[in-house]
């Protein structure tokens, strides 16, 4: 107050001094004026320089709620508080960009041990699944194994209450130079459970999703870690971010049908030509792949180990890692961003021969490959038109394991005594899928998503010397599992009821969706194909 008190007065002084000044003629008898007038203008002057003082010494402190960064931080939204927004619907709990070092208000959002920023995420589920047939799979649809109507699982219905769908995360931010560093790991709790837990406690299984070390400098990025495949879609750039990559907003976590994705070891490195233009590669986890569904001939099933077998183990031999290349390019319409990529598929098949006394063992090398092409356009304010498309050899593990990448093939004499030593090869299987539809921010809180997708898969097929049978996948008299065509039609919502950065969010998610999937072969009199219709029900509450 007095500080105020002193720079009003000085002020008014001020203020007064040119009418004075001009009032009062410059005459000998009015020379005591004109010195009076000097003084106070030397007065003036000195409080002036006082108040100066004063106010270095005693800032002004902003209003309660307004932002202020920490020093040295760099400016940012309080929307990076919980996920980038897509459609203004929160889709992840996961962070992106540098740390938050600023807030709408104060919360207990980040720790800061050290130099480095420790950042919790992520939220809690509370999801209702409805499906016209008992799939038997828990939350994740087994889309490839659809029970027929004419089974007893395609008899029955099913419906379950759980929150296995929670998730935890944790990213830490540090700078060392130059060079930006940040990890970031999430679990939720979809792991693969004993039975008997569901009887009483519901006591579900942590689950790894993604767990890595990113490292920033200039145009370059490097990953290493578990992470989304580079094959995976994007929304924008070459993010590994779960909220800057596309794999929908459906609360089912087998996504749709359609859909190219995968969650493995890998290590990535990326370089930004420009701000809109980037490239990666990427070595990644191989995991050779069959599934039950294929027939293999007698030799290989009896003779082989794991070592070059087609489970769903870890202990295949694989010739090396899958190879991903992928360019990507982002362009600005004003606030609308349109993002168009390629990439590139390379993987290995390796399978080997039993030796015998007098051959040795000969091993079959194949090289598989694929390419996608993807978009991602808001075409208008809150519309996002989107379209992706694979074709592969060999490529089926990445369409979701929804059939294989491979099959196993014998050529020799047809029952001879060396029929089952005949060198065996392995048949890459093409494969393609395909998405479109949209997401359309139809409302400030709601987002609406319309989806179709489908995944195909071909016949390849021989004569087993050992029986005189057919073998392979897809061949006339194999198993309704052979599928053809995998379709799904989905319809998803994404309501945000409450958002505010120092309490989180409060989400409802509605999921609708009839999948379809078609056999290459069925037995005369039985259904033509499977198909049931699911919804999904969630309540979420998205950690500050």
């Amino acid at each position: 107050m007095h500080i105020k008190l002193r720079f009003a007065t000085a002020a008014l002084l001020a203020a007064a001094l040119p009418a004075i000044a001009q009032s009062t003629p410059t005459t000998p008898s009015n020379q005591d004026v004109q010195q009076t007038l000097e003084q106070l203008k030397q007065v003036i002057q000195h409080q002036q320089e006082e108040i100066d003082a004063l106010k270095n010494q005693h800032p002004v402190q902003p209003p309660p709620g307004t932002a202020v960064a920490a020093p040295g931080a760099a400016p940012q939204s309080s929307s990076a508080i919980s996920a980038p927004v897509t459609g203004g619907a929160i889709t992840q709990a996961e962070p992106s960009g540098t740390p938050y070092h600023q807030f709408e208000e104060a919360s207990p959002l980040f720790l800061k041990l050290g130099s480095a920023t420790f950042t919790p995420g992520g939220w809690i589920d509370f999801t209702s699944i409805y499906r016209t047939t008992d799939v038997g799979s828990g939350f994740t649809t087994a889309l490839a194994t659809i029970p027929y109507n004419n089974t007893i699982q395609g008899a029955v219905s099913e419906n379950r209450l759980t929150a296995a769908n929670s998730r935890l995360s944790l990213r830490v931010d540090e700078n060392i130079g130059k060079v930006k560093v940040y990890g970031y790991g999430e679990i939720d709790f979809n792991g693969t459970a004993p039975g008997n837990v569901y009887v009483s406690t519901n006591s579900d299984v942590t689950r790894l999703r993604v767990f890595y070390l990113n490292l920033s400098a200039s145009k370059w990025d490097v990953l290493g870690g578990q992470s989304w495949s580079l094959l995976t879609p994007n929304r924008s750039g070459l993010s590994p971010f779960l909220s800057e990559i596309y794999n929908t907003v459906h609360l089912d976590t087998a996504y749709n049908a359609g859909i190219v994705y995968a969650r493995q070891a890998q290590l990535r490195v990326v370089y930004h030509f420009t701000p809109n233009v980037a490239f990666g590669l990427s070595a990644e986890n191989p995991q050779q792949f069959s599934g039950s569904a294929v027939t293999f001939p007698a030799a290989f099933n009896t003779a082989q180990t794991d070592l070059n077998s087609s489970s769903t183990s870890n202990t295949e031999g694989n010739l090396h890692p899958d190879v991903i290349a992928k360019l990507a390019y982002d362009h600005k319409f004003g606030t609308r961003n349109w993002h168009v990529e390629a990439a590139g598929l390379l993987t290995p098949v390796a399978i080997a021969t039993t030796p015998t006394a007098t051959k040795p063992s000969i091993e079959d090398r194949r090289e598989g490959g694929g390419a996608a092409l993807n978009v991602n356009l808001e075409v208008v304010k809150g519309l996002h038109i989107i379209a992706d498309s694979f074709w592969s050899d060999g490529g089926g593990r990445y369409i979701g394991g929804l059939g294989p990448q491979f099959v196993v093939a014998q050529q020799g004499p047809v029952t001879s005594p060396t029929a089952s030593t005949a060198p065996l090869t392995a048949e890459l299987v093409h494969s393609g899928a395909g998405l479109g539809g949209f997401e359309y921010q139809a409302t400030k809180k709601t987002l609406v998503s319309a989806i179709y997708g489908a995944a195909y898969f071909d016949r390849v097929s021989s004569i087993d010397p050992s029986t005189n049978k057919l073998v392979g996948y897809g061949f006339v008299g194999s198993a309704n599992t052979n599928n053809r065509a995998i379709q799904e039609g989905s319809f998803a919502t994404v309501t945000t009821l409450f958002k505010k950065p120092s309490y989180g969010a409060v989400q409802v998610i509605t999921q609708f969706s009839y999948i379809e999937r078609t056999p290459w072969y069925v037995a005369p009199g039985t259904p033509k194909n499977a198909h049931l219709f699911e919804n999904y029900f969630d309540i979420r509450y998205v950690l500050p």
